[in-house]
């Protein structure tokens, strides 16, 4: 059951480019921009939600510092209790900047030691009850035919590493990628995705 629904949760190319431009629409509003970066923050590094829940401004700036802009994930804030090193790819690195400047632009210290990215008013970090109900209404009004998850950009990444490598084992790409301790975690990317099925499907009418 948990294979067949992973399957079915991640964004195709097209719903990516349709949820991305429409959100993109509405970036004169603060909190609109802050929300497109942080879903590509989540579809480029395939972060849980709750590793992005808990970025600091500590985390971002030793990102942005490290030569090959890596972050160590803290035990405590991981699934398992287990951390892992997240890679920043170019896109991800622009949207850790730009999170930065949308903090301030919001009226919060950019080199304290708070949240990377801030709820509408107090002085809290956005919430993962947040994250997932601005997702939901974003994916909903770009015309997605299901309301997505922030789970769902972790799949994604998945999926584009499996369909782009050229690494001669990309499931071990996909393991480092997502910090699975076990590879059996990641063999679910091997089933074949809603589109190859489709695809198929249509094949068999010939």
């Amino acid at each position: 059951m948990y294979q067949r629904q992973t399957m079915q949760r991640y964004l195709t190319r097209d719903e990516e480019r349709q949820l991305f431009k429409h959100v993109k629409k509405f970036s004169a509003d603060i909190l609109a921009e802050r929300d497109w970066h942080w879903m590509q923050l989540l579809r480029q590094t395939g972060m849980r939600i709750n590793n992005l829940a808990n970025l600091t401004i500590v985390d971002a700036w030793a990102a942005l510092k490290h030569p090959q802009h890596h972050l160590q994930l803290a035990d405590e804030h991981s699934k398992g209790g287990q951390g892992y090193v997240v890679r920043f790819n170019t896109e991800a690195i622009k949207s850790l900047r730009a999170l930065l400047r949308i903090r301030q632009g919001q009226g919060f210290d950019a080199f304290d030691d708070g949240p990377l990215i801030m709820s509408r008013q107090g002085k809290s970090a956005l919430s993962v009850r947040s994250y997932q109900n601005r997702l939901r209404q974003w994916s909903l009004s770009a015309g997605l035919a299901q309301a997505a998850t922030p789970h769902w950009f972790r799949h994604t990444l998945a999926k584009r590493i499996i369909d782009t490598t050229t690494h001669k084992n990309p499931l071990q790409i996909v393991q480092q990628a997502l910090g699975h301790s076990d590879i059996k975690s990641t063999v679910i990317y091997t089933m074949p995705d809603k589109e190859e099925v489709d695809a198929a499907v249509q094949a068999a009418a010939r």
